[in-house]
């Protein structure tokens, strides 16, 4: 017998799933529950990183193909990213979920095309209040941080995250709070699929576009013009 799929508008009109989805769809709820009986029946200590590879975050999947999040995204911002050839980045619609601003995803264009890379978010509150909040839930899920990523004067508060799993995947999880005009004011977070951006990176060294850029050598200076260079 075949089972039924609800579509996810029914199964939140049905009250199955919550009406911020993001939870059941990415599958948490479920680890929580196991998170819940390691600790407290198994005596086991346990954190959700113990319980599945850190892979997804507001509805979107590291490593799924881009195509699951066509909704999501705006394929006429579809670019390939200049200092990264191995992947292209399309911006995701502002306000595709609640209580994110806006954000971008990052996938592979090499070996494994349309597999996404990276996913990087910016949450629509900017407080550094917001920001604590987040991160103590963080590190209820996943423990302390392994890495500060910002600044002494910390004008930039950044933590990171770092996890891996059987199969060899390893998964960058950053934080940040930003404070900084050159930056971007507000609270972002960034999940990389390391292996897999390492994986395509080897890739596009191997290719010829890769082979035509290591060809381009510096203008010997007696060739410039540093009128043309200097701020005027």
């Amino acid at each position: 017998m075949m089972r039924q799929v609800l579509p996810l508008a029914e199964a939140q009109r049905r009250g199955i799933a919550e009406t911020d989805p993001s939870l059941d769809v990415d599958g948490w709820d479920t680890a929580n529950k196991l998170v819940i009986i390691a600790n407290s029946i198994l005596r086991q200590p346990t954190t959700l990183a113990d319980v599945r590879p850190l892979l997804g975050i507001a509805g979107i999947t590291l490593g799924e193909d881009i195509s699951t999040i066509g909704d999501f995204c705006d394929s006429e911002s579809d670019l390939p990213l200049a200092d990264e050839r191995h992947l292209n980045e399309m911006l995701l619609r502002p306000g595709f979920m609640a209580g994110i601003m806006n954000g971008a995803v990052a996938y592979a264009a090499c070996s494994q095309k349309g597999r996404i890379v990276r996913i990087k978010l910016r949450f629509d509150n900017s407080s550094l209040s917001f920001y604590h909040d987040l991160r103590r839930r963080y590190e209820q899920a996943f423990g302390k941080p392994d890495e500060w990523r910002g600044d002494p004067l910390q004008t930039v508060i950044s933590w990171k995250w770092s996890f891996s799993d059987e199969s060899g995947r390893r998964v960058g999880l950053e934080l940040t709070h930003s404070n900084d005009d050159d930056y971007k004011i507000g609270n972002f977070v960034k999940m990389t699929l390391r292996s897999l951006w390492e994986e395509e990176a080897a890739c596009f060294k191997r290719s010829k576009a890769s082979q035509d850029m290591e060809a381009i050598v510096p203008t010997p200076r007696g060739q410039l013009d540093f009128g043309q260079l200097v701020p005027r």
